[in-house]
């Protein structure tokens, strides 16, 4: 059976071939109320912002252009995110004048230096009572925080932005 995603703005499931071009006209319709009917869905969203720079970078060079693509498109499907980065990030970024707007603008949180980014993500989407968008498992943190995996959404990067699984 191939693998299946929901649409995040009308909440229905596609086989992921189909999934970018619904996801498209979906955007485009710009459904009335709130795009996902189900009533559980926290819509406040920690964003991994490490994991998602990194996804598939080129040469191992984390992208500010994902960052600035996931979080557009969750705010067009009504969410409201928040993206976590670590310190050292700044450094590594192949646009790091994209990544300063970004903070300016309160969109990005940039970890305390000598901290572990993954706790800050697990302990603000604590205090925010937000889901957690990783690809990243966490497993060093299970132990401690033993309801973080009902906090854990996986992602798809596309050319139409950031999908949740």
């Amino acid at each position: 059976m191939p693998k299946r995603s929901r649409c995040p703005y009308c909440g229905r499931l596609f086989n992921r071939d189909k999934l970018d071009a619904h996801v498209q006209r979906c955007r485009r319709s710009k459904p009335q109320g709130n795009p996902d009917q189900r009533s559980s869905v926290r819509r406040k969203l920690v964003l991994d912002g490490n994991n998602i720079a990194f996804h598939m970078s080129r040469n191992g060079t984390p992208q500010a252009s994902k960052l600035l693509q996931a979080y557009r498109s969750l705010k067009v499907a009504g969410y409201r995110p928040i993206i976590v980065v670590s310190a050292a990030l700044k450094y590594r970024i192949d646009k790091p004048e994209i990544l300063q707007s970004l903070k300016n603008r309160k969109i990005v949180v940039e970890s305390p230096r000598g901290t572990d980014d993954d706790l800050t993500i697990i302990r603000l989407a604590k205090q925010r009572n937000a889901n957690i968008v990783s690809n990243d498992r966490f497993l060093d943190w299970r132990e401690r925080y033993p309801k973080l995996d009902s906090r854990l959404i996986r992602y798809r990067m596309t050319p139409s932005g950031l999908i949740l699984l």
